[in-house]
């Protein structure tokens, strides 16, 4: 009888453990997500805002009844992430001094699963807001955002100050170009003007 309790309970840590599994935060983002919405050293800001006008001129010269003839290519920032020398382990202390949620795992296009834990590819956040970068022996290569709707005020709180704070101590600037936008991360008001878009 004490076998068959023994047994039992065995299963059912397994259920529980499986159960916590499945709930656990779990980032996704697309290979066209990469880098959509991006955060840069602010030193790129003229060459980002030349590069609005050369996508917007051919957006508007390649635009068909059914969208667009051409695709712009972009090019490698002129500063870039890299070499501003962003250890892994700032970022990941910065972010977790938010309460951002270090994810284990990433879904990528939605048919593989990254690990977080060896692969170069790191995910902190929150369902609705995860910033993604990735890495090269111990530094940060490019860092990038997936957001959708934020509900939760407490979030919001935390996403807008660690933004914030990434803009004072690294001297970064957001890219969105999906939007043709910048936002200079270091203005408070600038960060909230761009997260009011997804506040709910």
């Amino acid at each position: 009888m004490r076998l068959v309790n023994f047994f039992k309970k065995i299963r059912e840590k397994a259920a529980l453990k499986n159960e916590d599994e499945a709930l656990r935060y779990l980032p996704s983002f697309c290979e066209d997500d990469y880098c959509q919405i991006e955060i840069v050293p602010h030193a790129n800001k003229e060459y980002i805002l030349k590069t609005f006008k050369q996508i917007e001129k051919l957006a508007n010269n390649s635009k068909t009844d059914f969208g667009f003839a051409e695709i712009y290519g972009r090019r490698q920032m002129p500063v870039t992430t890299f070499c501003k020398e962003i250890r892994i382990h700032y970022l990941e202390a910065l972010l977790s001094g938010f309460e951002f949620e270090k994810a284990k795992s990433i879904n990528y296009n939605s048919q593989k699963i990254l690990d977080c834990e060896v692969g170069p590819i790191k995910g902190f956040g929150f369902a609705a807001f995860t910033i993604f970068f990735d890495t090269e022996d111990v530094f940060v290569k490019n860092i990038w955002l997936s957001i959708s709707l934020i509900v939760d005020v407490k979030q919001y709180g935390l996403v807008e100050s660690a933004l914030h704070c990434l803009g004072e101590d690294c001297d970064m600037t957001l890219v969105d170009w999906n939007s043709l936008k910048l936002f200079d991360l270091k203005d408070r008001k600038q960060v909230n003007e761009y997260l009011m878009g997804y506040w709910k």
